[in-house]
């Protein structure tokens, strides 16, 4: 590998070599964000006993984080209770917008995109990807070697994992595993 090849321009963030390891960050953290929320909902009712789910949670965080197995459906099961706890609040304020509350419409907009954001991460616990990433296979390890032209790219669908050409997808281009386009809507070149 060539320095070029390392090299990372001033203010960027570095990348995560592995899209696994990139997926497995931002879930990690949409399950710290959730906790939280779970967390205070509980201390507003209960108090001083939102200790009891937050050592729960923080537990479940770092087992998840450090990819131990016993973590691995904890954090779906957790991300789908608040979802459907999510669910409940918008169709509160639904019946509210419903109403002529305009705070509820922008409140409902909210909600309603942390749901579907929430099924996201959820779904991707049941990918295979996903799995071998987490218990520790990477496609990386095994020493395969793409064309200098493709890449390692994602479906936005069922996020199969796929080497593509990117200079060569087109909007008929779909995915091999749920025949959803893997070219949305206004990426392309005219």
């Amino acid at each position: 590998m060539s320095d070029a090849d390392e090299m990372i321009l001033a203010g960027s963030r570095p990348q995560h070599s592995n899209p696994i390891d990139a997926l497995h960050s931002r879930t990690s953290f949409v399950f710290v964000v959730d906790s939280l929320i779970v967390i205070f909902f509980v201390y507003q009712i209960f108090g001083n006993l939102a200790l009891v789910p937050g050592l729960f949670f923080l537990s479940v965080w770092a087992g998840y984080r450090s990819r131990a197995a016993w973590a691995y459906w904890f954090v779906p099961l957790i991300i789908a209770a608040l979802t459907a706890i999510f669910c409940f609040i918008l169709l509160i304020n639904v019946i509210q917008m419903l109403s002529g509350s305009i705070t509820s419409l922008v409140f409902s907009l909210i909600i309603g995109y942390a749901i579907f954001s929430s099924i996201r991460f959820i779904r991707i616990h049941f990918h295979p990807v996903y799995k071998m990433g987490y218990s520790g296979y990477s496609i990386y390890d095994e020493g395969h070697k793409l064309p200098a032209n493709e890449m390692l790219a994602a479906c936005p669908t069922c996020l199969a994992v796929l080497a593509v050409n990117p200079m060569l997808l087109s909007r008929e281009d779909r995915c091999p595993h749920c025949d959803s386009p893997l070219v949305l809507g206004g990426t392309e070149e005219e």
